[in-house]
């Protein structure tokens, strides 16, 4: 039996890329969300999350027990005059082990599981991917950025496919691409991660894209999301009709959820 677009998981569910350069406020503006009601899950690549630890302990010190987290890193160690990986590299692995510590299958409309940011978790695929190849620390090959591409693709298929009944925030930097006469591709700015792979065809993934950027300069300068197409960055949302044109980043993204769902939680806790 055919299903109706009324009980489609666009009405109950966001899924968004955030992609921004650094210093765009991407990891605080999740702040909102928490204060908003809803309950992260912060699979943390980054280390960077003091930013939203601060925010949050100065405007609602409750909503801190909403955000859960759990920072993920290869090991560096010294070697010789230098630094390398330590063996064998765990850290693209664990992200599905913590999903399971959290039964993540379990989550509800009102959860939102991060990836904090594509770029460093795709980094830490490629640690797998030479690994695996028994090259880790050693000069890759090209196959092994397809290994890593093909596992870090399936992991967010994972993350967006129908079983799972929650929203998904994954932030990434921009990566700038020239324009190739060979293929026809147009000059563009895509989600930055290893390779040339996921740039491309992660965005299908998605069924929003924000532009987090930063306008003016001096004492004019402010940061603010973009939910329009800015000269090689292309966006897009679920909902066009209902979105505005941008946001401030204090409060974005929960009205820019609350624009294209139409509501909040309806309850702050679980």
């Amino acid at each position: 039996m055919s299903s109706t677009l009324d009980n489609h998981s666009s009405a109950k569910i966001v899924r968004l890329l955030n992609i921004g350069e650094s210093g765009t406020a991407k990891t605080g503006q999740l702040a909102s969300l928490a204060l908003a009601g809803y309950n992260l899950y912060i699979l943390d690549y980054d280390n960077g999350l003091d930013i939203l630890a601060n925010v949050l302990r100065h405007k609602d010190p409750e909503a801190l027990k909403r955000v859960h987290y759990e920072t993920i890193r290869d090991k560096i160690i010294k070697r010789g005059k230098g630094y390398e990986i330590k063996s064998p590299p765990t850290a693209f692995a664990r992200a599905g082990d913590v999903l399971t510590e959290w039964k993540a299958d379990e989550f509800t409309a009102k959860d939102i599981i991060v990836l904090d940011t594509l770029n460093t978790f795709s980094s830490a695929g490629f640690n797998a991917a030479t690994f695996a190849a028994g090259r880790l620390n050693q000069k890759p090959q090209q196959s092994d950025y397809g290994w890593m591409a093909d596992r870090v693709l399936l992991f967010l298929e994972g993350l967006t496919s129908d079983d799972m009944n929650c929203n998904l925030v994954v932030n990434t930097h921009i990566r700038y691409f020239d324009s190739d006469d060979e293929t026809g591709m147009q000059a563009r700015g895509l989600p930055a991660a290893k390779g040339r792979q996921i740039p491309q065809n992660i965005s299908k993934y998605f069924n929003t894209v924000i532009h987090s950027r930063t306008i003016g300069s001096g004492a004019g300068t402010k940061r603010i999301i973009s939910t329009q197409p800015q000269g090689v960055i292309e966006v897009k949302t679920s909902n066009p009709i209902g979105v505005k044109p941008q946001y401030g980043v204090e409060n974005g993204l929960a009205e820019l959820f609350k624009d294209i769902l139409g509501s909040t939680p309806s309850s702050p806790t679980k």
